[in-house]
């Protein structure tokens, strides 16, 4: 009887074993499942979020009128002041938004600010500043920025297409010479330092500085150039600021465009950028073994992030057609010569992916998160795109 029972007491712990390990393992399972369905719907939502901002962002660039070559030009020669008006109401309201978050959701800021320091520890100061200069030259020559091409394109500006196909060429020629173009130059470490630690002062002190100064800046140039004298209405009864309206005013098209960091950050833990999508894009016509030898553009093919770029301008591109056509202004904004769209659109590009960002990326988001590779960058752009704009001053290219 005792050897049966023992038996039996065996028999009976590794049934409860058993029993364990079953229940273990569909515990697992469902435990695989519950974060596959929260991947997912994570997943989803962040798709659904970039849509809206990538929409609203180019609805808003269209409204503003910051997208038409000429103001772009004309803004580098200091005849119109749109764009720059925009681009420092923009700034003051992406700085405004970090500040924000710096005291409601710190952890989350803090986890994209490093994310973003992280890719410029990669980068010399030499090579952000010389794609910032070869990106200023884009500007001027085609009239455009990397995210503005987009805008262009569903506002219907002729040749804009060619100033895509320039940055497409500007991507792919980046994305293969890649490995020697930064291999050329060793990393700085002041190009990933900001500039409160830089002087060594309080990051609050200097935020609030730099926003006052920016608002300060915006409102004597609305002082001195009011936006209606920079601007010819092809339409005076169509509503001041509705979606129907043809243009708004920049100041308040700057801070729209401006809080739409704040969602981004918030929301997908992402600083606006628009440059990144062209390299995405070129990656795409590789088949995957010619892509090993090119680790450079391997890391843009796969990961929703990447696609995420994609769908950001693809959404850009729809916003700025909307906002076209709901404005009745499709197809009427001038257009720059097409050898000057091809060549711009490389040139910019181009210097957008060497700086490691464009107007957006640099100028807005790493300038205000205040890192000095950014601001290096975003000064380097219009540096020289100023000083091509005088250099080449003529009414036929500025007109």
């Amino acid at each position: 009887m005792g050897r049966e029972e023992s038996i039996t007491i065996e028999t009976v712990q590794k049934n409860e074993h058993n029993e364990e390990k079953s229940t273990l393992k569909t515990n697992m399972q469902k435990n695989v499942e519950i974060k596959a369905k929260d991947s997912i719907l994570k997943n989803l939502f962040n798709t659904i979020v970039m849509m809206i901002i990538g929409f609203l962002f180019g609805f808003i660039l269209e409204k503003s009128k910051v997208y038409e070559p000429k103001f772009i030009r004309q803004q580098m020669i200091f005849n119109k002041f749109l764009m720059m008006k925009m681009f420092f109401s923009a700034l003051a309201t992406s700085s405004l938004s970090i500040f924000i978050l710096n005291l409601i959701a710190k952890e989350r800021y803090n986890k994209v600010f490093e994310s973003y320091r992280s890719m410029l520890k990669s980068k010399s100061l030499l090579i952000v500043c010389a794609g910032g200069l070869i990106l200023g030259l884009g500007m001027t020559i085609g009239g455009s920025c990397p995210g503005m091409v987009f805008v262009q394109l569903g506002a219907g500006v002729n040749y804009s297409y060619l100033t895509l196909v320039g940055g497409l060429m500007a991507g792919l020629f980046h994305g293969l010479l890649n490995s020697y173009l930064t291999g050329s130059s060793k990393p700085d470490a002041i190009t990933s330092k900001t500039l409160f630690e830089l002087i060594k002062v309080n990051a609050i002190i200097v935020r609030i500085l730099f926003i006052v100064l920016l608002a300060a800046g915006v409102a004597l140039m609305e002082i001195f150039v009011p936006w209606k004298k920079d601007y010819s209405f092809r339409d005076n009864t169509r509503p001041f600021f509705s979606v129907t309206s043809e243009v708004w005013q920049p100041i308040i098209g700057g801070c729209c465009l401006g809080s739409l960091q704040f969602f981004s950050l918030l929301l997908l833990s992402k600083s606006l950028g628009s440059s990144s999508s062209f390299t995405t894009a070129v990656s795409l016509i590789f088949p995957f073994k010619i892509l090993e030898k090119f680790p450079y553009l391997k890391k843009f093919r796969f990961g929703l992030n990447n696609y995420l770029s994609l769908l950001f301008v693809l959404s850009v591109f729809g916003g700025s057609m909307a906002s076209s056509f709901l404005g009745g202004v499709f197809n009427k904004a001038q257009s720059v010569h097409p050898y000057n769209a091809v060549l711009g659109g490389f040139l910019l590009v181009f210097g957008a992916r060497l700086a490691g960002g464009c107007n957006t990326g640099h100028g807005i988001s790493g300038t205000s998160h205040l890192f000095i590779g950014s601001i290096v960058a975003m000064m380097s752009m219009f540096a020289s795109g100023i000083l091509l704009g005088f250099f080449v001053l003529t009414n036929d290219f500025f007109d």
